[in-house]
């Protein structure tokens, strides 16, 4: 697999055509005084001494000696001459200087001593050897354009001294004056012409300084700029890392830009690389654990072809090591809404899923001892009222105890069997709404009656509709009983229907407590029993809303929650007019609403 190579990829490739990440970069980024900088640039470092000196000195000392030997070939007698000899020894002086003394370690303005002893070293020679050779004046370029170049303005002084200083020293061995035009001329031409040059050469090396300041500041704040991705970088590595969820980003051709440790394990756990098309295994099974998944149809190639992988979920890996996985899936666009990428996030839920089954097991099982027995107690109730006497009350009324209990116990394990059942099938059939609702209405009443309360159904109307009797039935059921647990005794319980273009709408309306924000969210949830039914013991599982929330999704439909007009709940049915084909998720609720007993606000689920 190659997927460590590609995890990193984001900032990996720009590092690797820039520079090395971190504080490093920045220490190495290019300045004023750095190595990197042109010809004759002072440094204070001893690279720099070195540099300046092969760049400055050195080419200088060449001249130099090139000078002395065709003067040793040419006219070995000038070579006695005491400023000849002057002058070769302040060349080697300057230059032993230079390259010898760790001036960095002071301040380098004081090099330009160097290039004055260089410019009076190139006079001594001019002025007994420039009728010889009058090419010994070229020498003075070499300081000259180093105090041009390397030093500010202000130097401009000793260069134009140092150039009349070499016209006028002829005059000043000879003690006399110039005495025609022509020597005044050749006293200040060479002066004025290496003024022009240094202005020159300074403005240049101005401007090339000014851009290297430019290019040095976008270098350091490029450097910083690329140790700050990197440092994201790694934060999000380990964040990625840190998670215990899958987490892997395609960019806009399909190719793998970051993944993290976990999503590796999966993939390897559905038999392929994150890297490799086609992406998918042969280790993965549907959500029934039994069907394999083409190819095609998997999680990764789905959300490549943009396809939305909401919370789908896989089995993979071998039968005896099998993992369940909850995946999911966005499509990552830039501001301009162009493709970036895409991002799949898979969660392992084998846990949750194996909790889930043996929940449902338990359930199943409890159910199924708990209803063999009641069975035959039911049956030897049966017989025993049977064989009581008329004119005995207590017995009679004994045993009418015992029925109801026994009653009660059945729905409860009625209640169990349905939250362990994972049927979702609906058989629809036209029905007239008005009695089936009237059908639950009796079937509540005299639990309702126990209490001293009654169920008032309004709004009936002759209506057919299409849906499943049973389960709808059920439904109402849960939700009249519900709603005549959590009413004060002696009140009214109020369910209305209503239909129209918007779907089949039945609520159930009671003068309860209510339910806060928090219970509304969670109140269709399995064994879920809000704080009021425990504190004063209302029986039940907490099972009979989700029963309901399931039965009502299964016909496409959904379930609302609201605060009833007297204070207490509203549980409101909504199904479509036509069923859909393949059931759709759980719906949000909705708000307003009108219900047919008045109007409510639905401020929750």
């Amino acid at each position: 697999m190659r997927t460590k190579e590609t995890a990193y990829a984001i900032g990996r490739r720009y590092q690797s055509r820039a520079c090395p990440p971190g504080p490093s970069s920045i220490s190495h980024a290019p300045s004023i005084g750095d190595p990197g900088m042109p010809l004759f640039e002072p440094q204070r470092a001893r690279a720099g001494r070195i540099r300046v000196f092969t760049r400055a000195q050195l080419p200088f000392v060449i001249g130099t000696f090139v000078v002395i030997a065709a003067l040793a070939v040419g006219a070995p007698s000038s070579l006695s001459s005491p400023f000849v000899g002057a002058a070769v020894v302040l060349v080697i002086v300057a230059s032993m200087a230079g390259a010898l003394v760790p001036w960095e370690l002071f301040s380098s303005s004081w090099l330009i001593a160097l290039a004055v002893a260089d410019i009076v070293a190139v006079a001594l020679l001019r002025t007994e050897v420039v009728w010889l050779l009058p090419g010994v004046s070229m020498l003075a370029i070499f300081p000259i354009l180093w105090i041009a170049y390397g030093f500010p303005p202000v130097a401009f002084t000793a260069a134009v001294g140092g150039a009349a200083f070499m016209t006028s020293l002829p005059f000043i061995v000879r003690g006399s004056w110039p005495a025609t035009p022509l020597e005044w001329a050749n006293v200040f031409t060479l002066p004025g012409l290496i003024l022009a040059v240094a202005v020159v050469v300074n403005i240049a090396a101005q401007h090339l300084r000014r851009n290297a300041r430019r290019l040095s500041a976008s270098h350091e704040e490029r450097a910083r700029a690329l140790a700050r991705a990197h440092d994201n970088e790694l934060v999000l590595r380990t964040v990625l890392d840190t998670v215990r969820s899958g987490v892997a980003l395609y960019d806009d051709a399909g190719r793998l830009v970051l993944a993290n440790r976990t999503a590796e394990d999966l993939s390897r756990a559905m038999g392929f690389s994150l890297d490799e098309a086609p992406y998918a295994g042969d280790a993965v099974l549907a959500a029934d654990r039994s069907t394999p998944v083409p190819h095609n149809d998997q999680l990764i190639p789905r959300a490549l072809r943009g396809e939305s992988v909401g919370e789908a979920v896989e089995w993979v890996g071998p039968p005896a090591e099998q993992r369940a996985i909850l995946a999911d899936s966005d499509r990552v666009r830039r501001a301009d809404g162009t493709l970036l990428g895409t991002l799949v996030v898979a969660h392992d839920v084998t846990e949750m899923a194996d909790a889930a089954q043996i929940r449902h097991d338990f359930l199943r099982t409890v159910s199924h001892e708990l209803r063999t027995p009641l069975t035959s107690v039911t049956g030897y109730l049966d017989l025993l009222t049977e064989r009581v006497r008329p004119d005995d009350p207590a017995a009679t009324r004994y045993l009418s105890l015992v029925e109801r209990n026994v009653l009660v116990l059945t729905d409860r394990i009625n209640e169990l069997l349905a939250a362990a059942s994972t049927d979702t099938e609906v058989s629809p059939r036209p029905v007239a709404l008005s009695d089936l609702i009237a059908s639950a209405v009796r079937a509540v009443t005299p639990q309702a009656e126990r209490r001293g309360s009654s169920i008032q159904q309004i709004g009936a109307t002759d209506e057919r509709v299409v849906l499943d009797p049973v389960r709808i039935r059920q439904s109402l059921e849960e939700l009249l009983v519900n709603a005549v647990k959590f009413s004060p005794p002696a009140s009214v319980v109020v369910i209305g229907q209503r239909v129209d273009d918007s779907g089949i709408h039945i609520v159930v309306s009671d003068s309860g407590p209510g339910l806060t924000s928090l219970e509304r969210t969670r109140v269709f949830d399995p064994f879920y029993r809000t704080p009021y039914a425990r504190q004063h013991a209302i029986q039940g599982f907490g099972i009979g809303l989700s029963v309901v929330r399931n039965a009502v999704v299964a016909h496409g439909g959904r379930v609302r929650v609201a605060a009833s007009a007297s204070g207490g709940t509203a549980m409101a049915i909504v199904l479509p007019t036509v069923l859909p084909t393949t059931p759709p998720g759980e719906r949000a609720l909705e708000a307003p609403m009108s219900s047919p007993g008045g109007t409510f606000v639905a401020t929750g689920e």
